[in-house]
């Protein structure tokens, strides 16, 4: 099952400072089928980031489901024409999906984003918030309109299904795994969405200059990917390559052989057998052609001098995965930008403008953006203001000193200052406004960037009213005076002021961005005149400039995009050059009125069973287990479940599991699980020929109280739980004869778990950096009727620190791990050390790094050594080998990076009362690990290890080397 994503993160990326999110669900749940098609589940519902608690609505069209907050109603109206008028225009290339379309309209996020996906039905979820300094898709008419019809084409193309797999679906449902064009590369999934919401809208990701350069960067290193490598590695461009290949691709298609070819491309894959074959399809849809043949033509984009850097420019930083904006002190001696190289945390650094010599910096987190206020930095960036809601806050620091948070969920990006003065955007439900008086615009207007002059006398700005981008000047007490000084259907971004009271700015009139400034026709360069002028070049970068930050001794910092990574360079600006002529707006057709109703919102639709899967248990002579297994979720993540009903028909027994989320109070989240479960004891010693059997009837319930920061979390969850086992006999005989202690049991208990983390993870880190995890668990059990119970507390810490190292593509780190664990009473059980750390399924939800009663110690056979008490400990030297980032030939397998673990690791248990001894087992080896890619682009951790024991094994066994391989790693 796969959710697809739009594009996010060129100039906000969140990869250097991410939250760490790999958590491990917080309750039982007992068949591995039945748990990993749960977590699955879960795992796509945690991604939309959408709070499903309070109030919510339902917009009714022809197609659609629309799911709105009251607050922003008018945004779902808009929405709902946008979808049918999507609707309508990919119909008439694309086959239409089956059933109701559910949208979720969020504004949880003050980022630009959406997802689909169309299992166990069609369902979208968009972002609300425009896009604000994210080149990748700043270049829209409407945001709502190219966001819906990207997430839309991803409903076309992945829900149609021919051939065999339309037969499977008939039979087993809207099951995941049944939906051939899930199983292309991210370019062909991805590249189409990308293809048509530049098809059919005034903008879009082929039409803008971003992808162009993302493209040109890499033919000019000569780095070009093939379609093989054009996937969700991790090496730059990372995100950015699928979308960028695969939609030039299928644009250089459609013009060479036809518009038709790109529909009759995805029948082609709906209905192939074998589904990662692709280029296979290219040659059937498109005779006389093949797809190696045609790729280089399609993704190579001719840009003229692209090989060749300006003479006079200078590389101040390099390799940096977000772009390094860089801004100017009023004074004109300080330079701050972002630095993010992908190993660790982000930073805002501060840099001496005449020497380059660095004199501050600070973490920072995704989203970030800022600007100088006298000798303070005032800096916007994204966290967490719940467990579901991510805002981004206005921040002051000045370098050296404090570091402040001004707001809570204000929601402001691009602060500009001048003049004393600070202005900012505030985002909303597809909106974004400016903190200060500005011109009267219609309310679906966006504006980019306002920034208030040096000398306070005036504010600047870009913005954007249905494609019709525009540089706008005004007084600062006057909006009603503002001048238009250029208007284009390309992006206007990156606007500055000069000491001088210049205006600068960003645009792509020729194919690729370049800095300007703006001409009176006077002669001003800045604030004064009617708005006659013209745009003159600053910077003739072959690959293009972006966010130019004026120098006192005449020349320029800006940002340029390289194969590897963005570069922060220096260079003279252009003197002289001629001014520009920009592309007129194109027209913007308003969606047409639809057909609406509206209601209330109703789970149900979404939430009931839409597949089923056959899973099968062998019990031995207990019985032969087989039933159906279902899972499902409503579309605003409300509730998730899944349930198994498996039946033995000799003898005739019954064993089901089911288990459910409830998010509908936002915090805490609610977990109920429960299971039937029959297992063959074999034959007691004293009746060979009777079989006995257990049987397990299981429910818990729970609720979990989370926070979250950007880099830290702490979660409390309390738990009760209710347990009974039963013996049966085959042939029916008195258990007392065969097996006197196999009494029914009945337990009641309840447990408490703490986690708290705080740890860093670059886009290329290897491990958790600089931080720490840590969970604590105290469970008690009793026997009703009688005077047995049990007392267990068990934890788990994990320590991790950067280290200095040589070399390699992501940081060195050292990881240190504390198992500890107790019990006591007559219901207590055994705590087993020794094996390779079992491995779960990791989801976004529900967190906590739960200590289990498995103390892992390689080397050592699983359980070693038992005990009511137990303790150990490991440590780990982890250090990156390479990042490859490359298929295996024409494979949908690939390597994204790989690493060494060498670890050290002792531990012991032990009964009451007598000493422990905590190297009784001890080991060494170590591990090559590594991220793969599984179809193309699912991503798999994986690491084959050997482990030799130094210590004997008290079972007896022969102290030698153990091999294994296992999943993720061990801790």
């Amino acid at each position: 099952m796969r959710t697809r994503n739009a594009e996010v993160g060129t100039r906000s990326g969140r990869g250097g400072s991410a939250p760490y999110l790999d958590l491990s669900l917080t309750f039982r749940v007992p068949r591995s089928a039945f748990r990993i098609l749960f977590l699955l589940l879960l795992a796509s519902r945690a991604e939309a980031q959408v709070d499903p608690s309070g109030t919510w609505r339902t917009l009714h069209t022809p197609h659609f489901r629309i799911h709105f907050r009251p607050a922003y109603r008018d945004a779902a109206l808009v929405e709902a024409r946008e979808a049918e008028r999507s609707y309508g225009l990919l119909a008439t290339e694309l086959h239409p999906p089956r059933g109701v379309v559910d949208i979720t309209l969020a504004d949880d996020i003050d980022a630009a984003n959406g997802l689909t996906t169309v299992a166990p039905t069609n369902r979208i979820t968009i972002f609300a918030a425009p896009p604000a300094g994210d080149h990748g898709l700043l270049f829209f008419d409407s945001w709502l309109r190219l966001v819906t019809t990207h997430e839309l084409a991803h409903v076309f193309h992945l829900d149609r299904s021919r051939g065999l797999w339309d037969r499977l679906q008939r039979v087993f449902g809207r099951a995941p795994g049944l939906f051939p064009n899930e199983y292309q590369p991210s370019w062909v999934t991805e590249g189409l969405a990308t293809y048509y919401e530049s098809k059919f809208t005034n903008a879009g990701r082929v039409r803008g200059s971003f992808h162009t350069q993302v493209l040109g960067a890499d033919r000019a290193a000569g780095a070009s990917r093939s379609p093989w490598n054009a996937t969700l590695f991790t090496r730059w461009a990372d995100g950015l390559v699928p979308y960028a290949y695969g939609s030039r691709f299928l644009h250089y298609l459609a013009g060479a052989v036809g518009d038709s070819v790109v529909p009759r491309f995805a029948e082609a894959t709906s209905a192939q057998l074998i589904p990662f074959r692709v280029g296979r399809q290219v040659a059937r849809v498109a005779p006389g052609r093949t797809l190696a043949r045609e790729w280089p033509r399609g993704t190579a984009p001719d840009l003229a001098g692209a090989s060749a850097a300006p003479p006079a420019a200078r590389v101040l930083d390099s390799l940096l995965r977000t772009e390094p904006v860089p801004r100017v002190s009023p004074d004109g001696r300080r330079v701050a930008y972002v630095r993010d190289d992908g190993k660790g945390t982000s930073m805002l650094r501060v840099l001496d403008a005449a020497t380059g010599r660095p004199l501050a910096a600070h973490r920072v987190n995704g989203g970030v953006d800022y600007d100088w206020l006298g000798d303070t930095l005032v800096v916007t960036q994204l966290d967490f203001t719940s467990p579901w809601r991510i805002r981004s806050d206005l921040y002051r620091w000045v370098p050296g000193r404090a570091w402040r948070r001004m707001t809570h969920g204000a929601r402001l990006v691009a602060p500009g200052a001048g003049g004393g003065q600070l202005a900012a955007i505030v985002l909303g439900p597809a909106s974004g406004r400016p903190t200060v008086p500005a011109p009267a615009v219609p309310r679906r207007a966006v504006w980019e960037d306002v920034t208030p002059s040096p000398d306070g006398r005036w504010v600047a700005g870009s913005r954007n009213v249905d494609g019709h981008w525009a540089l706008v000047r005004w007084p600062v007490d006057s909006p009603d005076k503002a001048a238009v000084l250029l208007e284009t259907g390309g992006s206007i971004a990156d606007v500055v002021w000069t000491s001088g009271g210049e205006l600068w700015f960003v645009a792509d009139p020729t194919g690729v961005p370049q800095a300007y400034r703006w001409r009176d026709s006077g002669g001003a360069g800045g604030g004064g005149g009617g708005g006659k002028g013209g745009a003159q070049p600053l910077t003739n970068e072959p690959l293009g400039a972006r966010a130019p930050a004026p120098l006192a001794d005449g020349t320029l910092l800006y940002a340029a995009l390289r194969a590897r990574g963005w570069e922060l360079r220096r260079v003279s600006a252009l003197e002289g050059a001629a001014p520009v002529t920009f592309a007129k707006p194109l027209p913007f057709d308003s969606a047409p009125a639809v057909p609406i109703s509206e209601t209330g919102y109703t789970m149900w639709p979404s939430l009931r069973p839409h597949f089923w899967i056959p899973v099968f248990d062998d019990a031995g002579p207990t019985g032969r287990f087989g039933g159906p297994l279902t899972a499902g979720t409503d579309a605003l993540g409300r509730f998730a479940y899944a349930a198994d009903l498996l039946v033995s028909p000799q003898p005739f027994r019954a064993s089901g599991d089911f288990a459910l989320i409830s998010s509908v109070l936002g915090n805490p989240t609610l977990d109920f699980s429960a299971w039937t479960s029959w297992a063959d004891l074999g034959s007691p010693p004293s009746a060979p020929n009777v079989t006995l059997s257990e049987l397990d009837r299981y429910a818990a319930l729970g609720a979990s109280f989370v926070t979250r920061r950007w880099r830290s979390l702490a979660s409390v969850r309390l738990a009760a739980e209710l347990e009974r086992f039963d013996y049966v006999t085959i042939p029916d005989t008195a258990l007392a004869a065969v097996c006197p202690g196999c009494d029914a049991q009945s337990l009641v208990g309840g447990s408490v778990t703490l986690t708290l983390t705080r740890l860093v993870n670059g886009a290329l880190s290897i491990s958790p950096e600089d931080g720490f995890a840590w969970s604590a668990t105290y469970r008690r059990r009793e026997e009703p009727g009688t005077s047995r119970w049990s007392n267990e507390l068990r934890s788990r810490l994990a320590l991790y620190a950067r280290v200095p190292g040589l070399g390699g593509f992501a940081h060195h780190v050292l990881a240190l791990r504390l198992l500890v664990g107790g019990t006591n009473g007559p219901l207590g059980t055994l705590f087993r050390v020794g094996g390779v750390a079992p491995q779960g399924v990791n989801v976004f939800f529900a967190p906590t790094l739960s200590a289990t009663r498995a103390f892992p110690l390689r080397g050592y056979a699983s359980g070693e050594l038992r005990g009511e008490r137990a303790a150990a400990g490991s440590v780990e030297y982890r250090l990156p080998l390479a990042l490859v980032g490359r298929a295996v030939g024409h494979l949908p397998v690939g390597i994204d990076r790989v690493w060494l673990n060498l670890f050290a690791e002792a531990g012991d248990a032990w009964a009451p009362g007598t000493s422990p001894r905590l190297t009784r087992l001890r080991s060494t080896g170590l591990e090559l690990a590594g991220r793969v890619t599984l179809s193309y682009d699912f991503p798999l951790s994986v690491r084959l290890g050997v482990a030799q024991p130094l210590a004997a094994p008290p079972s007896g066994a022969a102290r030698r080397p153990q091999v294994y391989a296992a999943l993720a790693s061990d801790f």
